[in-house]
């Protein structure tokens, strides 16, 4: 028998091996003892072999045996599930940080896309303007380097990195696009994930401001509210139905959110008043 393999089994096949194995052992040692008294102690004559006392005695052993068994096939089966559960979560974990780091990598490259087709699109008719491009372009590209690894970075630091985008963007859009922060000084130091502003950020200009005749406005804000952040990217423009938030930049941050923060993380993306849209981020604070 493979008796390692006991505490896997399920109770209705452990239980019936328990009592057969504990009772042949009982019976076993008592026959033993029995036999070794038998021989080495001499017993008077006409004495007959008491089967009561024997099985009494079979019983008691069978009874303390079966405690014994009991508590040790516990403590077996108890660490054996504290074992099972570490390694279930050090799966999960490594399962997450390799969805995290796929999700990392699929926003990327979208923004670097976007970048170069901007300073292409410049760079034979207005090349100074490329050639500050490309000094930003080279900001976001050594953040996104630097942080590429990091799960989180403060929230200054993020912010420094979209001023540098927004700039990069303003040299394409001229008079077209007008922004503003108004950051609560309390939050600068809040963990979010890196490029996660700048996504809304981009999403604002893409749909919102790039759709506009007029000058656009993007405002990004930030507030804290008991043990929670709320970071806003407000742009001028609609909402269109048919462009609800499940693009793949939206759905990656909503997926990074929730891995990094759990169910206490929000992402929304809603028309709000005065031909307004607001991206908002919802960060809980520990």
């Amino acid at each position: 028998m493979q008796y390692k393999k006991w505490p896997q089994l399920p109770l209705t096949k452990l239980i019936p091996r328990i009592i057969l194995g504990v009772l042949l052992t009982a019976i076993a040692s008592q026959a033993f003892i029995s036999f070794i008294i038998y021989i080495f102690i001499p017993l008077e004559e006409n004495i007959v072999f008491n089967w009561t006392r024997f099985t009494g005695i079979v019983l008691h052993t069978f009874f303390i045996l079966t405690i014994w068994t009991s508590i040790y096939l516990g403590v077996i089966f108890f660490r054996n599930k504290r074992r099972e559960e570490i390694e279930r979560l050090e799966l999960l974990t490594s399962l997450q940080e390799a969805e995290l780091a796929i999700l990392k990598n699929q926003i990327n490259p979208h923004f670097l896309f976007n970048a170069l087709n901007n300073i292409r699109a410049l760079i034979l008719n207005h090349p100074e303007k490329a050639r500050n491009m490309i000094t930003h372009i080279s900001e976001l590209l050594r953040y996104s380097i630097q942080f590429n690894s990091s799960e989180k970075v403060s929230l200054s630091q993020e912010l420094e990195i979209v001023e540098n985008y927004l700039q990069l963007e303003s040299m394409q859009f001229e008079e077209r696009l007008s922004y503003e922060f108004r950051i609560e000084k309390g939050t600068l130091n809040v963990q979010i994930p890196p490029m996660s502003i700048q996504l809304l950020v981009e999403n604002a200009i893409k749909h919102g401001i790039s759709q506009l005749t007029t000058t656009g406005v993007i405002v990004i804000s930030s507030i804290l509210n008991n043990n929670q952040m709320s970071i806003s990217v407000t742009n001028s423009g609609q909402l269109k139905k048919e462009n609800k938030p499940e693009g793949i930049g939206l759905r990656n941050l909503m997926d990074r959110m929730k891995i990094i923060f759990g169910q206490f993380a929000e992402v929304s993306l809603e028309n709000s008043s005065n031909n307004t849209v607001t991206a908002s981020l919802k960060i809980p604070i520990s």
